[in-house]
């Protein structure tokens, strides 16, 4: 496996790497290792990015055909393939999460999301009807669509990449341009594809991304910049309320995507012989920044305490890893 490419992670604004109003640190979840300094943006910063956002609506991106679009994107696919092992590098780094479920869920399907959302451009319709006009002649009424302009995009931690391609594939595919704040805690991927979008050739404005936290940094300015068209969130509720709030402001749309964790209910009969391997082997595949996993049980007294006790000597033997040893 390749090693991490970067330890700085700086803006990316313009088809340009920007410096913050300070610098914080991103550590490895598994053991807490700087993988380095991530560059805040500030109200300048932010602002920035937006005005290039909205500039290149205006400039190549917003005369390109849909069909030139779609190219760019498969180049940008190409490019995360091209550059998997160090996709995968940053996204462990980041996460913790095992080097097979990064490998063969993460990373592909973020090199895929810009390969399916731009080849799905090619077969949306139209709509069109006939109607009778009152000089009984015939109209013909059909749908126009255009994009809607600057996006923002909010990224979680538990699927970096996954997730925020899963956002910027569309909207790209659509004619849109991003400005991309990424969690604090997971800043390697969204920074590292502002390498791959050079390398592809998306026209400078089209992808930003901004580093930051949210309350009185790179989210709080993002989301109540008056010249963002829409906002995309994937998160926590507290974090969701106040960005809509925030888009509130203007009747803004804001697709949501809530983070819940699922907690599974064990009923005090039967008393197992031993625990449902489910949970006690998906939580430890994905015990670092995921919520995929169960983060707790609810159970009965007497089950809790068997649970727990057959549990322990299931776990006690375990020889633990690194996330990139491959298992």
């Amino acid at each position: 496996m390749a090693t991490l490419p970067l330890n700085e992670f700086r803006n990316f604004i313009d088809n340009q790497w920007c410096e913050g109003v300070r610098t914080f640190d991103n550590r490895n979840p598994v053991d807490n290792s700087l993988i380095g300094k991530v560059h805040e943006a500030g109200q300048a910063q932010v602002d920035a990015a937006v005005q290039a956002a909205r500039g290149a609506l205006q400039g190549p991106w917003g005369g390109m055909t849909a069909a030139q679009r779609i190219g760019i994107l498969h180049k940008v696919a190409e490019g995360i393939e091209s550059r998997f092992q160090e996709f995968v590098a940053a996204e462990i780094a980041d996460t913790g999460k095992p080097y097979d479920l990064a490998s063969h869920l993460d990373i592909p399907r973020g090199a895929a999301n810009f390969r399916v959302f731009a080849d799905l451009l090619k077969n949306v319709p139209n709509e069109c009807f006939t109607m009778d006009t009152p000089d009984g002649g015939k109209a013909v009424n059909y749908a126009v669509r255009a994009p809607r302009g600057v996006i923002g995009v909010i990224c979680p931690w538990n699927l970096p990449l996954l997730l925020m391609t899963w956002k910027v594939g569309p909207a790209l595919a659509c004619g849109n341009t991003v400005v991309v704040k990424p969690s604090e805690e997971t800043p390697a991927t969204a920074t590292l594809l502002g390498e791959v979008m050079l390398e592809a050739g998306v026209p400078a404005g089209v992808y930003n991304v901004v580093h930051g936290f949210g309350e009185n940094s790179a989210g709080a300015f993002l989301t109540a910049h008056p010249d963002v068209n829409g906002i995309t969130f994937t998160g926590e509720t507290g974090t969701g309320e106040v960005i809509m709030r925030a888009a509130a402001k203007g009747l803004r749309p804001c697709p949501w995507n809530w983070a819940v964790r699922m907690r599974p209910w064990y009923l005090p009969m039967p008393i197992w012989k031993k625990p449902p391997r489910a949970s006690l082997v998906r939580p430890l595949r994905t015990a670092a920044r995921s919520v995929w996993a169960p983060s707790a049980c609810m159970s009965s007294v007497q089950c809790s305490n068997v649970l727990s006790q057959r549990s322990r000597q299931k776990l006690n033997p375990c020889a633990w890893a690194s996330p990139t040893n491959g298992g």
